[in-house]
């Protein structure tokens, strides 16, 4: 397709050029439609390069090769190699809230019976791809400030949703000082992680139901001392 021009001393408008790649279609495909499918092809790529050698031991060239895709294409989706990691380790975090959420709306509103059906998706997930459990635990840990910072983001983000689903155990929305809700879930996040990282490097030696049933305990006791202290509260208060 050709492209307009006012004067052919002049070079077309960066937005009318991009209007034009956009609007390109091969075998009934939009370019547009091409480079997502590209970028996604990289990510799957990504997920096998660096779940598999590790992200220190990959390079782009490795990355293109599995996605079966030029330099050139990877660049167009990306700035470099942790570029990438990040686009990697935000699938597989979608992948896991998602496996995770799925079976919590199906569970019986028991906060302890949800906390164990959590825990088990939670490492089933983690056991069905080693792949995704690498990416999650071991890889993204150390690379950078920029991926530091996205790793500490998305514990918080889980914090914040282990908070919301405990929410309702409470009369209250507020536990009694010093208590507080943030700092709990984050350190029961931590448990997972370390538990999950841990699980990793042991090849999975140790039975997943001994897994969830060892931090099983440690929610189970959370969940009920804050019910305890915050009904203990609420009857003083009245």
């Amino acid at each position: 397709m050709s492209v307009e021009i006012a004067s052919k001393d002049k070079k077309p408008k960066a937005a009318t050029m991009a209007r034009a790649e956009s609007g390109r279609r091969y075998r009934g495909v939009s370019e547009e439609v091409r480079r997502t499918e590209r970028r996604q092809r990289f990510i799957e790529a990504g997920l096998d390069v660096f779940g598999g050698r590790g992200y220190h031991s990959s390079t782009v060239r490795s990355i293109c090769a599995s996605a079966g895709l030029t330099e050139r294409y990877f660049y167009e989706s990306f700035e470099n190699s942790e570029d990438l990691l990040c686009a990697v380790y935000h699938a597989c975090v979608q992948r896991l809230r998602e496996h995770m959420l799925a079976a919590l709306i199906e569970a019986p509103k028991e906060p302890e019976l949800m906390a164990r059906i959590a825990l088990h998706h939670v490492f089933e997930c983690v056991r069905e791809d080693p792949r995704l459990a690498r990416i999650l635990f071991i890889e993204v840990l150390g690379v950078s400030a920029r991926v530091d910072a996205m790793y500490r983001i998305t514990v918080e983000d889980f914090s914040s949703l282990l908070v919301r689903l405990t929410k309702p155990l409470f009369r209250n929305d507020r536990l009694p000082a010093p208590l507080d809700a943030d700092i709990l879930a984050n350190a029961l996040i931590g448990a997972i992680v370390a538990s999950a990282g841990r699980w990793l490097l042991m090849e999975f030696s140790t039975p997943i139901d001994a897994v969830v049933e060892n931090l099983s305990t440690i929610f189970t006791g959370a969940i009920r001392q804050l019910i305890s202290v915050a009904d203990a509260h609420s009857s003083s208060a009245g």
